[in-house]
């Protein structure tokens, strides 16, 4: 992507608002697709394929494992808290955590890393077109051991793009100890 295209993004990104989704979820989440994931594609993208494996710390996950991790936990919030469906992890703990975590699937290059990332935020952008009345939806977990859990749609939702923003500044981190500058947000 060039840069003029990068900054028309950006300078159209800038003038949305809640106003521009009147009535939906959406409307509590504008910058959510448009430039928090945006960004986030970027910075996979900035990746190189050989340092995918990087971490600055044996006990940390790799760039790789970064990026697998904000799609399982959209997929296990969205897709299994909230839709039942059944979940498998795609970064586990290392038998010795002082060794960081292990990849369980294959994700051998960027449009795997992306697709992922795609698939995985496609059910949220779902609950974006809905109406805001369902951010009060309670949704209850049951853990395997425990006692059962309650959180509300707007809780999910929130804590889905706090977490993506989160590990996408992990991400850029990991980019910048790689001497590689990070995409400008």
């Amino acid at each position: 992507m060039s840069s003029t295209e990068i900054e028309r993004v950006r300078d159209t990104s800038r003038a949305l608002s809640a106003a521009d989704h009147p009535g939906t979820i959406r409307s509590f989440y504008p910058y959510w697709d448009v430039q928090y994931r945006f960004y986030l594609n970027l910075a996979v993208k900035a990746l190189p394929r050989e340092h995918f494996d990087f971490k600055p710390r044996a006990e940390m996950g790799t760039a790789r494992q970064v990026i697998l991790h904000i799609a399982e936990a959209e997929r296990w919030w969205i897709g299994h808290i909230v839709g039942g469906l059944p979940y498998v992890d795609w970064v586990v703990e290392h038998p010795d955590p002082a060794q960081g975590s292990v990849t369980t699937i294959d994700a051998p290059d960027h449009e795997f890393l992306l697709k992922e990332l795609e698939d995985s935020h496609r059910p949220t952008q779902e609950w974006l077109a809905r109406p805001v009345s369902e951010l009060s939806r309670v949704v209850a977990f049951q853990p395997p051991e425990g006692a059962e859990r309650r959180y509300t749609m707007h809780w999910i939702l929130d804590h889905l793009q706090e977490h993506e923003i989160h590990h996408r500044a992990q991400l850029n981190l990991y980019l910048r100890l790689l001497g590689i500058a990070p995409p400008s947000i």
